[in-house]
């Protein structure tokens, strides 16, 4: 199938792009610069893609890069905590999940797949979470631009199109080059030790678990479907088990009371209004204590991907950030041996 990708130069959407060239597809990809998505494929040795410059906040620059397409993924969108880019998300994602995703039905691409976010149905109310869970939207301007695309993308299945929406927890795994959210606490938590507290949760994906599903999910003619991507819920406890089986060693973990956690994270909103990362805010705050198991059953039961064991992530993860100079090889155990 000749596949159109949009957000092909952010984490998920390069190992997309990897994931949908591995199977035989041809890959389109949507770029506000070409010259950044070129090298970051060079860096992971993704070949025969075609680059086509366009925002996905322009109709028309969408249009013609659907045009002649089967199939398109939507994984474009802006990703940030900080209050003073909350007008830039709310111009960019609703808008961009507009564009592409009307485009794509109007000419009849099947299947349409959307990247939506489990912050979309955050916070949660049912344990397990579920791919049919309501949409709600956490109270940040992310967490609540991803609802509003989710709402829509919704209305079209709703009306019958093929769309398909994929809901990734918090993404990790390795070569992750343009430097995630996420790849921000582990160096925190590499370097200083992991936060304990009581209460303490969350669920965790490897990327190339996630890009699967979707490279999965490229089956013309089998409707829309909600596909839950959660991957493993850990205590505090389980993800210092499970980080110190990845490095053959203790890894070093902090006490670090509720009550400190709450003053963190409402410095972390303060240094946010200045482009100052502090790695935790009030959201983050809220997901970590208010988190819940998901079930990824209907994923894998659709899709035939088994989601790898977490071990296997951090180790994998942990040898490509040494490998890249983010980490000393005196946090990382055994793996620096290798």
């Amino acid at each position: 199938m000749r596949v159109l990708v949009t957000g092909a130069s952010g984490f998920l959407g390069s190992h997309t792009v990897r994931a949908l060239r591995r199977d035989g597809h041809e890959v389109r990809v949507l770029a506000r610069t070409p010259a950044k998505a070129e090298q970051l494929f060079a860096t992971m040795g993704i070949e025969g893609c075609e680059i086509v410059a366009g925002d996905i906040t322009d109709r028309s620059s969408v249009e013609t890069a659907v045009a002649g397409c089967d199939a398109v993924v939507h994984a474009a969108a802006v990703v940030a905590i900080e209050p003073t880019r909350q007008a830039e998300m709310e111009a960019t994602n609703l808008a961009g999940a507009q564009n592409v995703l009307g485009s794509a039905v109007e000419a009849g691409c099947d299947p349409v797949i959307h990247v939506s976010t489990v912050a979309a149905l955050f916070p949660f109310q049912t344990d397990p979470v579920t791919a049919d869970h309501p949409v709600v939207g956490a109270e940040n301007g992310y967490g609540q631009t991803k609802a509003a695309c989710e709402r829509y993308a919704r209305s079209l299945q709703d009306a019958g199109h093929p769309v398909v929406t994929v809901y990734p927890s918090g993404i990790v795994g390795p070569e992750d080059h343009t430097e995630s959210i996420n790849l921000n606490s582990v160096k925190l938590w590499i370097e200083k030790g992991f936060p304990i507290a009581k209460g303490y949760s969350g669920s965790y994906v490897d990327v190339r678990d996630v890009a699967d599903v979707i490279a999965a999910s490229m089956r013309p003619g089998e409707g829309s479907a909600r596909l839950l991507c959660m991957g493993t819920y850990q205590t505090a406890a389980e993800q210092v088990a499970f980080m110190s089986e990845a490095i053959g060693a203790s890894f070093k973990s902090v006490p670090l009371p509720k009550p400190i956690w709450w003053v963190w994270s409402r410095l972390g909103d303060f240094a946010a209004r200045f482009n100052v990362d502090l790695v935790l805010t009030s959201d983050g705050y809220d997901y970590i204590f208010d988190s819940k198991p998901g079930d990824d059953s209907a994923t894998i039961e659709r899709t035939g991907v088994a989601f790898r064991p977490m071990v296997e992530t951090w180790r994998d993860m942990f040898r490509w950030m040494y490998a890249e100079g983010m980490v000393s090889a005196k946090r990382i155990g055994v793996l620096a041996d290798e």
